[in-house]
């Protein structure tokens, strides 16, 4: 398949359910707990980016505003994963590409990474 995913979540028990569960679907995953610089994420060449909004040390709504905003990363799908209130609020506030409110179903979770990763491969 070769398509990369980049996830970024705080909670250890969630980064590991979603790598394990995009690793089986044969996606590469990378996960990190904690904020990463774009350049470490430029490096992945993602496919699809899955951001907690709520980190330990800072918000991924932040990190997104930063990936949209920068030429070599606005065409990545991010795709903003919390379960903050208003979440479609945040989303669209961050131009994330979508939204998905935890607790997710683990079908849904693999719908829209497809879908995305799938979406990039067009550009």
């Amino acid at each position: 398949m070769n398509k990369n995913v980049v996830v970024i979540e705080d909670d250890r028990d969630i980064l590991d359910m979603i790598q394990f569960i995009l690793a089986d679907e044969g996606y590469n995953v990378s996960g990190y707990w904690h904020l990463e610089p774009i350049e470490r994420i430029i490096e992945k060449k993602p496919s699809v980016i899955l951001l907690d909004n709520r980190l330990g040390d800072g918000f991924g709504n932040t990190l997104c505003l930063s990936l949209k905003s920068n030429e070599e990363t606005k065409h990545i799908p991010v795709i903003i994963v919390s379960a903050s209130g208003g979440l479609e609020q945040i989303a669209l506030k961050c131009n994330a590409d979508a939204f998905l409110a935890k607790p997710f179903n683990l079908e849904d979770l693999i719908k829209i990474v497809k879908y995305y990763s799938d979406l990039q491969l067009s550009y």
